[in-house]
């Protein structure tokens, strides 16, 4: 059993869907920074299955239209497809982003999905996280730890041996919350089989009759000022609308500029693409370190008037080295996720940009965590443009290394 947290339902959503969103991007990171040695398999196609009697010894990254595993998994799985289906074992955690999740065989670690539909009708040994327009707990389902979930739509009909809690417009809970739960939601629906161990916190805008046999602690209702939540909303309105539009306009600038750059400099780009799998973690070092020391440097500069052009001209090449390096890293990005779905076929070159850049985007735009990506990823793309930019300057040879199991080499026929 796992101790009950006490959890703020105002932020569930946005919890839920920053600590999936990051583990999705953990996942790209650590599949494109691991060697080719690594305890990971990889697999990906339309179609990939682990048959039923089949052993995978290692942690699983999984591609395609259709993830199945009917086997045995001893690590972790993370799958990213259009369907995600796990029938058999899983020792590890079970990591996944699509259209439909459903664990129906054994999880014994942590299971943490997104997509438009969440359904557990098997056991996991530890806790669900889960982000979804639905999330259903089926009567045969058995949750060992916790249950955190933001949807639509939220139906608990199995049993769940830590706490509960959720943000949804309707709640259906008929099965067993072996301590508390804390909700915020629009409807709540208890069935006659439900039980809750411990105390019923609950956000609506109107209290609900629960049967007191229902909860062994007690029921507290907190009323939500839909009125005031209005007024927010509203004054908030137009400066949301305002900044999506600049950051939407700024987004297709910088696609505009990266395709360019790609025409202009292919063989600069090959440079960037080398110099950061050579090297990630130590280019990450150098851009912390030239983020942190330049604009202190460039103040110093222009303390004085005989540095005042040495100051300007380098905080422009300051700014242009982020923005430079940030398209650059969307290039590198988006050809390891193209390379990881399509196994086997050289991405191209315009294509992995544009999908790159979108997906540097979304990650800037999650609660909580877009500060932390955009810091990783600018450190990420100006210290590999730095590096780049120095071996240029010494014109040293790049000998383009090649790794049987790593992702397709980039094509650049499109450049």
């Amino acid at each position: 059993m796992y101790p009950a947290r006490r959890t703020y339902p105002a932020a569930l959503a946005a919890r839920a869907i920053a600590v999936l969103s990051a583990l999705l991007a953990a996942l790209l990171l650590m599949t494109a920074l691991a060697p080719p040695a690594s305890a990971l398999d990889r697999r990906g196609g339309d179609v990939t299955i682990v048959a039923a009697g089949q052993v995978v010894e290692d942690d699983l990254f999984a591609s395609g239209r259709l993830v199945q595993i009917d086997g045995t998994v001893r690590g972790d799985v993370y799958a990213f497809a259009q369907s995600v289906t796990v029938a058999g074992i899983v020792e590890g955690d079970v990591i996944a982003v699509a259209q439909e999740v459903v664990i129906d065989g054994e999880v014994r670690g942590n299971v943490r999905a997104a997509g438009a539909t969440v359904q557990v009708n098997g056991s996991v040994g530890r806790n669900v996280t889960g982000a979804a327009q639905s999330l259903r707990l089926g009567s045969g389902g058995r949750i060992g730890g916790n249950w955190i979930g933001a949807g639509e739509t939220i139906s608990l009909a199995g049993d769940i041996g830590g706490s509960l809690a959720g943000a949804s417009d309707s709640v259906l809970l008929q099965g067993r919350v072996g301590r508390g739960a804390e909700l915020a939601l629009g409807a709540l629906t208890v069935g006659p089989n439900a039980s809750i161990g411990g105390n019923l916190d609950y956000h609506a805008e109107n209290q609900v009759q629960v049967s007191p046999s229902v909860v062994r602690g007690q029921v507290r209702f907190h009323q939500s000022d839909r009125t005031e939540r209005v007024r927010r909303t509203d004054g908030n309105r137009f400066f949301n609308a305002a900044g999506t539009f600049f950051s939407l306009t700024w987004l297709a600038g910088s696609a505009v500029v990266g395709l360019v750059l790609l025409r202009a400099f292919p063989r600069f780009v090959a440079r960037f693409l080398d110099a950061l799998e050579r090297g990630p973690v130590t280019n990450f070092v150098v851009g912390v370190v030239a983020i942190v020391a330049t604009l202190p440097l460039a103040i110093l500069l222009g303390i004085t008037i005989v540095g005042l052009p040495a100051a300007a001209l380098l905080g422009g090449g300051y700014v242009a080295g982020l923005f430079g390096g940030w398209l650059l890293l969307a290039i590198a990005l988006g050809g390891i996720m193209i390379g990881f779905v399509r196994k086997g076929v050289a991405p191209s070159l315009s294509w992995a940009f544009l999908l790159g850049l979108l997906t540097l985007y979304i990650g800037t735009r999650i609660p909580f965590l877009g500060p932390l990506v955009s810091f990783v990823g600018l450190s990420l793309g100006f210290g590999t443009l730095l590096t780049a930019l120095y071996r240029t300057w010494r014109k040293a040879e790049i000998t383009p290394q090649t790794s049987p199991s790593g992702p397709p080499r980039m094509d650049f026929s499109d450049a």
